[in-house]
Formats: C-alpha cells, structure tokens, sequence
C-alpha cells in the first residue's frame, strides 16, 4: 500500500488509465523476454528490477534504455514507449526511480529513439559493467 501511494505521489502525471494502458503494452510487447516480474532470463535477458536503477544511474543510461532493440524497434508509439518506460521504472524498481526520476516524454522517446546502437552488449557494459562487477553479479 505504502509502495503505492509513493509511487503515485512520485509521478503525479501518470493517471490510473495511463498506468493501465502501460501495464498491457508492457505484457503485450515486454513480458514474453523480460517476464511478467521483470526479472527476465538468467545470461540471457537483463533482469530490469537491478538494471534500471542501475542505467538510470549513470549517464547515458536513459537514452539506452530508450535505444535498446526491444523499445526502439517495437510497434508501440513513442508516446506509449514513454509510458511504459515510466511504468516500469516505477512499478518495477524498489524506490520506484527514486526522488530525481524524471518521467521519460513523447519528445525526450523522439528525438533518441532513432539512434540506434551499433553494439548493444558494449554500449551496456560501457555503462553499467563497473555497477555489475562491483556487486560482484551481472544482470543478464
């Protein structure tokens, strides 16, 4: 209950229907590789509850998120990429995005979304590799 409230204090621009609609494009176009938790497959596909907060914590980690072939190159619109990229950040993270999340936009999903990485394994271990090892575990 109190994960709730918080989330919802957090990102007051996310209306219950906005949630909904984030939440069905993530089943529809997400949860076949990241699973319905997130937590994804184990050396294969990233577990987001760990890498989001860790992306979102380094710079060049939102654009990543929003450059990845699985969002950059799904059927959803960037208005609905943006949604579900805030959904996940706040219902699938332990803090939610944290107090500084600023929610991802239409215009921020333009304008980064058709620059595409050339190496999608490099650019994250460029990014979140030192994160991963000093956890002593990876995400994928």
């Amino acid at each position: 209950m109190a994960l709730t409230i918080s989330i919802a204090l957090m990102v007051p621009t996310m209306t219950w229907a906005d949630a909904t609609r984030a939440r069905a494009d993530y089943m529809i176009h997400c949860q076949g590789c990241h699973l319905p938790d997130g937590s994804g497959f184990s050396g294969r596909v990233p577990d987001m509850r760990i890498t989001l907060p860790q992306l979102l914590s380094v710079e060049g980690g939102r654009a990543f998120l929003i450059q990845v072939p699985g969002s950059s190159q799904s059927a959803l619109s960037d208005a609905r990429l943006a949604g579900v990229l805030n959904w996940l950040v706040t219902s699938k993270t332990l803090d939610g995005g944290g107090p500084d999340f600023r929610p991802y936009t239409q215009e921020e999903v333009t304008a980064v979304r058709s620059d595409r990485l050339h190496d999608v394994f490099a650019t994250r271990e460029a990014l979140i590799g030192h994160l991963e090892r000093e956890n002593g575990r990876t995400t994928e």
